[in-house]
């Protein structure tokens, strides 16, 4: 699988940490035009976390193929692995927060990203949550001590983005938010997981729910709790959403995507995307580019 190149910032326009950087959007914004690897402002996959934050005007931002208009005081968290683009018509005020996997698993404690996974378990539903005031606070704190050369910079600017995303994750009012010790959670995750890293290998749920050691009927109550949808569905929304991303992050040929995502003939393929989509994979691609 071909992968998007990531975004090149110039340093003196990046202020950072080891796997965390912050980004102004106005520098962003210049820089953009300049972009040789690819159009950022169509689809493109992140291989690192996002965090989103406006700070004036109103901006359509994509997500996953879907626009999110967010305003003044909006922030937006964006997966590791989702499709993105920037808005050509939006003038784009904020910043944008990155930081790796490995700066997460690192500088963030685990009981922090058991307590913040809603915000990054994006099959949860996708949502805009403002706070203008707190993160003028969190912008105005790492401005300065990304500035230092402590020693203990990276421990520094772990803590404070674990205190922000805590805050935002307590007042995340999505509709589909469930409480971390809910036990439907807990094996919705380790689904969520599994269909993450086996997909290509299988799309039958009774396959799933014995890897989990729990029966089909389980796996479905499961589902249906956590995000509305049966195991299957859920399963079919992953392989389908991946092969969108994949359509537009790369430039494999829609037989070649057919087998990359597990499938025996891309004829089957074909009926399958149709199926779910009403579109078939060429046309989706035209559509974005």
């Amino acid at each position: 699988m071909q992968k998007i190149p990531e975004i090149h910032f110039k340093k003196d326009k990046v202020i950072q940490s080891n796997g965390f950087e912050l980004i102004s959007l106005d520098d962003l914004m210049t820089d953009l035009p300049l972009t040789k690897s690819h159009n950022p402002y169509q689809p493109h996959r992140l291989n690192f976390f996002a965090i989103l934050i406006i700070t004036g005007g109103s901006v359509n931002h994509i997500v996953d193929f879907e626009i999110h208009n967010l305003q003044a005081g909006d922030v937006m968290v964006i997966s590791k692995g989702q499709i993105h683009a920037f808005d050509e018509s939006s003038i784009y005020k904020g910043y944008l927060l990155l930081f790796t996997d490995a700066f997460m698993q690192k500088y963030i404690a685990q009981s922090t990203l058991a307590q913040i996974n809603h915000l990054y378990n994006y099959f949860l539903g996708q949502g805009k949550m403002n706070n203008p005031d707190r993160n003028h606070i969190l912008i105005d704190m790492l401005s300065t001590e990304l500035k230092t050369n402590s020693s203990s910079l990276s421990n520094i600017v772990g803590a404070m983005l674990s205190i922000y995303l805590l805050k935002l994750n307590n007042e995340n009012t999505n509709p589909t938010r469930i409480s971390v010790d809910n036990r439907f959670l807990n094996y919705f995750n380790q689904f969520k997981i599994l269909v993450e890293k086996n997909f290509t290998k299988t799309r039958d749920a009774k396959a799933y729910a014995a890897d989990l050691s729990i029966s089909y009927k389980h796996l479905n109550d499961v589902s249906k709790e956590i995000v509305n949808s049966t195991a299957k569905s859920f399963i079919d929304n992953y392989v389908i959403l991946e092969a969108k991303r994949m359509l537009v992050s790369t430039s494999l040929s829609v037989k070649e995507i057919a087998f990359e995502l597990g499938f025996d003939e891309p004829t089957n393929f074909l009926k399958y995307f149709k199926k779910h989509t009403s579109i078939t994979p060429v046309d989706f691609r035209k559509t974005l580019a």
